[in-house]
């Protein structure tokens, strides 16, 4: 999945490119204290292997909702359902 997003954004201008992989790292932190939060784990005990490892794993999953949203877009803009 890394890949794919990799080469996406390889054909984007740089300013593009970082402005995306910031907004993305964001969120992705947001949804990873949510996480946390909801799960009741106490941030200070986690050391910052672990976290970057959650943070990863929320990025992917913010990856994929993008690339489903974009394919049901596509398919809403020539006025395909999937029901």
């Amino acid at each position: 999945m890394r890949n794919w997003l990799r080469e996406k954004i390889s054909s984007l201008p740089k300013r593009v490119q970082e402005k995306f992989r910031k907004r993305l790292r964001e969120r992705a932190l947001l949804r990873t204290r949510a996480r946390l939060i909801e799960s009741s784990v106490d941030i200070s005990k986690l050391s910052d292997e672990e976290l970057e490892i959650i943070i990863w794993d929320e990025e992917d999953k913010l990856v994929s909702e993008y690339k489903n949203r974009s394919l049901l877009a596509l398919l809403a803009l020539f006025g395909i359902t999937l029901f």
